[in-house]
């Protein structure tokens, strides 16, 4: 069972059908006017090939400072978002966890997720 730390609040899920996350502004590659626009999921899936995506986990397909494709642990499924807050709260980071670990090392002592025991 996995607990997340209180300062984490349950922000939404999102789900997944390619077995990965995309993170970055959407206006990089969407619409006729988007510096990095990619016109089709084939396009896509080409850039990460070029950037070594399934050796690593991760990659920045359309060049670096546009987004971050990350690899979603098993694949496909729903994923919880959490997100902390400051204190006159704005957004000051989000976690995503991907696959529940069932022993967190020392390395994972200052994740937002705790192991209930």
């Amino acid at each position: 069972m996995v607990k997340v730390r209180p300062e984490m609040e349950l922000a939404g899920s999102f789900g997944v059908d390619a077995g990965l996350c995309w993170i970055g502004d959407p206006c990089y590659i969407m619409g006729n006017d988007a510096s990095h626009r990619v016109l089709s999921w084939k396009e896509y899936c080409d850039s990460l090939k070029t950037e070594g995506q399934h050796e690593k986990g991760y990659s920045a397909p359309l060049g670096y400072g546009i987004g971050m494709a990350v690899q979603t642990g098993y694949g496909d499924g729903e994923y919880d978002v959490y997100v902390r807050r400051t204190e006159d709260g704005r957004i000051a980071e989000i976690s995503i966890m991907f696959i529940e670990l069932d022993e967190i090392d020392e390395e994972w002592a200052e994740s937002p997720y705790t192991t209930d025991e």
